[in-house]
């Protein structure tokens, strides 16, 4: 197998609506390869053939946490996890021993060339499955020079990136920053320790140069490795609403062919001609947004604003924000929902601004992260506030941006509402929107209106979706995969 950057790679990716069963599937998708992959034409010596190569194949599977890791896929799956720090060491034993194997995306950041030259060097052609989308995008470096960190790798300024280039620790190669790692450097040095961050970086990320001053580059960012996926057999991705998503954009960055399927009875079946279908989950019209004077915010809830608001803690907004909060409780408690019921979010470091004694709204003992993902803990809750207004890092975006206008492709512009609507359902969808059989009302508060809009808007076309789709039946739904199977048998 070739693993060059010239090797064509397809991602197989099933994007489904949240509450189908999408675990489920993947689990059942691994559990019975053979039955998903099985081509009826062949011969009973091609069969034969065929289950004896199914024996050698091995999976990993990307999870979100370690309780959805130890509590359901490894009580459903025979596999393995690392068991003793550090643990991208310890993978490494079980990919030399042929192991199917479950871990973590975190886990999944920290792969390098190593981990690469074990899956190689292992004998068994390994197929990856990510329950949602691992950390594409790692880092960017570049920005003031600060004690904050993001995944591991400081933030530094322009001149220490203008200082690696002088030094000759970085250089340009084909549109991508190469470190050198014959280059010396005291690393007890203050003004060259950050640039372990770098060299760390380089070994499981492409590095990317942008910006420009005085015939340097001013930033550096960092996408995972075209080789981390090139690696395994095959690579498979289920996830919602991944059409113009960070996913998409790295597969253009990367060359990478993108092939659509939904599920259909728990089954994973093929998009016509492997194309993206827009679907919309059920349950839309429990959703009630609150929309309202008492209620809406007119600034945007976004980092910046927060972060003025921490300097300014007695600012007219803020206790604008915690009237509107009260507000939005006081009406949900009307309609049934109570402090146990509820959660809310609002950006991590920024929580103490909202903080409660639990007269007014609750405590942050019903505070979520805002990136929350793949936890069934809140599905008790019919209410919901969401108090942030999403933005993907705004220098990846503007490198997007700029090379979508140096390729004449628009598709590599990166689209923030889309990022922003697909992290707000995957928030709300933690709460009873999730519980199929449910009729329970989910009283959501967006004070945003930005982000307002975009659910609202969302649930808008997900109703008028269900009225021309309504939900099959389990027979319907056999029918379905029946006739599918039929069409790709035809085809074939």
């Amino acid at each position: 197998m070739n693993h060059s950057n010239n090797w064509r790679l397809t991602f197989h990716i099933v994007d489904s609506p949240m509450g189908i069963g999408k675990s489920v599937t993947l689990i059942d998708l691994v559990r019975f390869r053979g039955v998903y992959t099985y081509d009826p034409s062949l011969t009973p010596q091609q069969f034969a053939r065929f289950r004896e190569a199914c024996k050698r194949e091995r999976f990993i599977i990307f999870v979100s946490t370690i309780k959805e890791r130890d509590e359901r896929f490894l009580q459903e799956l025979d596999a393995k996890c690392p068991e003793r720090p550090p643990y991208n060491k310890s993978i490494l034993e079980l990919i030399r021993n042929g192991e199917n194997i479950v871990t973590t995306q975190s886990l999944y950041g920290l792969f390098n060339e190593e981990t690469l030259a074990a899956f190689r060097r292992c004998g068994f052609p390994y197929t990856a499955y990510f329950d949602e989308i691992p950390p594409l995008f790692r880092n960017v470096v570049g920005g003031l020079r600060n004690r904050i960190t993001y995944s591991c790798v400081p933030r530094f300024g322009p001149s220490d990136v203008r200082l690696m280039q002088q030094a000759n620790m970085v250089s340009m190669q084909d549109g991508t920053v190469r470190f050198d790692p014959k280059c010396e450097y005291s690393r007890g040095d203050k003004e060259y320790k950050v640039f372990d961050a770098v060299k760390n970086l380089s070994r499981s990320c492409t590095l990317y140069p942008f910006g420009s001053k005085d015939g340097f580059f001013t930033s550096i960012l960092a996408f995972a490795k075209r080789e981390l996926f090139a690696c395994f057999k095959e690579c498979w991705f289920f996830s919602y609403l991944t059409c113009d998503s960070m996913l998409h954009k790295y597969c253009l960055l990367n060359d990478i062919t993108m092939k659509y399927y939904r599920i259909i009875g728990q089954r994973v079946i093929p998009n016509p001609d492997g194309k993206f279908m827009e679907l919309y989950p059920e349950g839309m019209e429990r959703l009630v947004i609150l929309d309202g004077r008492q209620f809406n915010m007119d600034c945007s809830l976004s980092k910046e604003w927060y972060k003025r608001a921490m300097t300014e803690k007695s600012s007219a907004g803020l206790k604008l924000l915690k009237r509107r909060f009260r507000n939005a409780y006081e009406f949900m408690k009307q309609q049934g929902v109570r402090s146990d019921t509820f959660m809310f979010t609002v950006f991590d470091a920024y929580k103490d601004l909202v903080q409660s004694n639990g007269n007014y709204y609750p405590s942050l003992k019903r505070f979520l992260p805002c990136n929350t993902k793949a936890t069934n803990d809140y599905s008790n809750c019919t209410g919901v506030a969401y108090l942030c207004n999403r933005f993907f890092d705004v220098t990846c975006t503007n490198f997007l941006a700029q090379r979508a206008q140096e390729e004449n492709d628009p598709r590599l512009k990166f689209n923030n509402d889309n990022y922003a609507l697909s992290e707000l359902l995957q928030f709300i969808w933690r709460s009873n929107l999730r519980v199929k059989d449910s009729d329970k009302p989910v009283y959501v508060w967006v004070p945003d209106k930005r982000m307002r809009k975009l659910l609202q808007d969302f649930r808008d076309k997900a109703l008028e979706y269900g009225k021309l789709h309504p939900p099959l039946s389990e027979e319907e739904e056999r029918e379905a995969v029946l006739r599918q199977l039929e069409e790709m048998r035809g085809s074939k």
